[in-house]
């Protein structure tokens, strides 16, 4: 895992950016595994998700093509991922759909988008519960709840890098 990390930080334009870089996928990770407490979403997909959701973005701006950029870059190195089929589709739509996409069916998607949606709050924009799917999720919008967050203590794919 260390090594697919690196290889995407390194190949990532926005790296080093503080509203699209790597503190942005590490607090998506961070929401992602918290949630992950409270549903059936597979912690894998979620914990990729916050990797390369953001990774094939050109600019902090208005960039709608990152998602399906990241979906590309994904199929490309698809044999370093190391998931299953199945799991590496559902990380390949939550990567190609988070920035259209409403509230899935899919648990493990609609994970990954509030774990990315919790963390909006970094561009000004207060997150809203009528946009999150998780109960957790949105009961941390709605009472503002998210310092519990700062305190959660999770094992990173990021934490050896």
């Amino acid at each position: 895992m260390r090594e697919l990390v690196l290889k995407v930080i390194r190949e990532a334009k926005l790296a080093n950016s503080p509203i699209h870089g790597v503190d942005h996928w590490q607090r998506v990770e961070r929401n992602g595994i918290y949630l992950c407490q409270y549903n059936q979403a597979d912690k894998l997909v979620v914990q990729l998700f916050a990797l390369f959701h953001d990774c094939k973005r050109e600019n902090d701006h208005r960039d709608l093509e990152h998602g399906p950029r990241a979906e590309s870059y994904l199929r490309e190195i698809e044999k370093h991922v190391g998931v299953t089929p199945s799991q590496f589709e559902d990380l390949c739509i939550a990567c190609r759909t988070h920035t259209v996409g409403t509230i899935p069916e899919n648990i493990t998607i609609a994970t990954c988008w509030d774990a990315d949606r919790m963390d909006i709050g970094r561009v000004g924009i207060v997150p809203h519960e009528d946009f999150l799917s998780n109960e957790e999720a949105k009961c941390i919008a709605r009472d503002d709840g998210y310092p519990s967050l700062d305190r959660f203590d999770y094992s990173s794919i990021f934490s050896k890098i």
